[in-house]
């Protein structure tokens, strides 16, 4: 068997864009001996960059850092792998018509492509290719289900046993979400699925999302490779840690993930107050990895452009289906697929490396198109790891049962000098653009706050 070539998310990895203004090379340099800033931001994802961007807006001081060598976050694309744009991370950009990143892409034809996502599937029970509306039909039950249940416990617990027991139920158990039915609250999915502006659908950048979020957000400066490791505000303003030194400002804005937080990889002295440290508990991070492969054009050519992808699944009753989640086959009508894998199962596999990750989509794509299939269509593969890498610590935020009404309190600024953005406090399940609204927040915030005139 031919190596696979595998790659992980990782500190050593760069942002490439075919843009080539946006080498994070040409980021302007942040020297730490400057005077002292009014604000720091921590974090360079869709809610630093935001953030940073409106405090430049309004003449605030401040300095951006970031742990990683790249900005985007969790909304990365790689150009070096396949030599074509491939998100990691976020791919979808959600509500295309009220989405803020998606508006400024069509702004930019010269730049950016933005398309609404088509509306075309193929559905295959083990190698047969099947009628999708079986799919369809139980997964738009389980739609209507939650976003119509605001009950504070497990969704799979108030699921009516008609839909458990229906034959295609774990099939869109995992294409409904990267979160396992028994692991968060109904009443979290109820009040934060759906934001202004969904029904619009989806659209795809063919750029990549990363590409274009890092132009979107081109101007602020950041300063990579600055690891956080405390945050002192018991005094007059704060005192942000890093690995390169202490930052004294009269604010801090903090956008890194909940999974980050809670797992106090950031510490706060003093404390976090009880309200603050009962909305983290509130919270849980979903695993939501992409095993992203590129195929020859002989098996990719037989579908149209941006194709998903299904696979029949029967769990036997197991918490967290075993099943490729969902698919994109031809990404942008390139060579690249994108295979999903969700929820408890994706990160016991991601706990087993890349190449086990791999291993399983190849070994679905076997059953699916024959014993073959690596030697007639395989070029080479990477996958993600989002669990465990270190600055995300998961994908993104859900509630947990009994305790997500509380999560709200996430965002509650910490005696005017801590201040908190990012997915987890955008409120309706909004992803980057959510993100990017809560930045644009939290810095009006700060603007307005007393921090400013001390």
């Amino acid at each position: 068997m031919k190596k696979i070539f595998i790659n992980r998310i990782g500190r050593r990895q760069f942002l490439k864009t075919s843009l080539s203004g946006l080498a994070l090379a040409t980021l302007p340099g942040i020297s730490f001996a400057q005077s002292n800033p009014d604000v720091v931001v921590i974090g360079a994802g869709a809610a630093g960059l935001s953030a940073s961007a409106e405090l430049m807006r309004r003449g605030i001081s401040f300095v951006c850092i970031e742990g990683m060598n790249r900005i985007g976050g969790r909304c990365y694309t790689d150009m070096s792998t396949f030599g074509v744009p491939a998100d990691h991370g976020a791919h979808w950009l959600h509500g295309h018509k009220q989405n803020e990143i998606a508006i400024f892409g069509k702004k930019h034809k010269d730049k950016f492509k933005i398309y609404k996502e088509p509306d075309r599937s193929v559905v295959y029970d083990g190698g047969k290719k099947v009628n999708e509306n079986k799919l369809w039909k139980i997964y738009k039950k389980i739609e209507k289900f939650r976003t119509a249940n605001s009950s504070d416990e497990p969704f799979m617990d108030l699921l009516p046993e008609k839909i458990k027991k229906n034959d295609w139920f774990d099939t869109a158990h995992k294409a409904s979400m990267a979160r396992d039915f028994g692991e968060f609250s109904s009443y979290d999915d109820s009040n934060n699925f759906y934001d202004p502006g969904w029904d619009s659908g989806n659209a795809l950048c063919r750029e990549g999302y990363g590409t274009l979020l890092a132009y979107y957000r081109k101007d602020v400066p950041v300063k990579l490779n600055t690891i956080v490791s405390e945050i002192k505000w018991g005094g007059q303003g704060v005192q942000v840690v890093t690995n390169k030194g202490t930052i004294n400002a009269k604010a801090c804005i903090v956008t890194v993930s909940a999974g980050v937080l809670k797992a106090e990889k950031i510490k706060f002295t003093p404390d976090l107050p009880l309200r603050n440290r009962e909305a983290l508990e509130s919270v849980s991070m979903t695993v939501s990895n992409r095993v992203l492969m590129q195929l020859k054009k002989k098996f990719v050519n037989r579908f149209k452009a941006d194709t998903n992808f299904y696979i029949k699944c029967n769990s036997n009753g197991a918490k967290s289906p075993e099943t490729i989640s969902y698919g994109l086959l031809r990404m942008s009508g390139t060579n690249v697929c994108l295979f999903g894998i969700n929820g408890q199962f994706s990160k016991d596999l991601e706990n087993e490396g890349s190449e086990a990750m791999i291993d399983f989509v190849l070994n679905k794509l076997k059953s699916t198109y024959g014993s073959e299939f690596y030697e007639k269509y395989f070029i080479k593969a990477i996958a993600t790891g989002w669990a465990n890498n270190p600055f995300t610590l998961g994908a993104y935020s859900g509630g947990v049962p009994g305790k997500s009404k509380k999560r709200y309190d996430i965002k509650f600024p910490v005696g005017d000098r801590i201040f908190f953005a990012g997915e987890a406090t955008a409120g309706a399940f909004s992803t980057v653009h959510g993100a990017n609204r809560s930045g644009i927040r939290v810095a009006t915030d700060v603007y307005i706050s007393p921090a400013l005139e001390s």
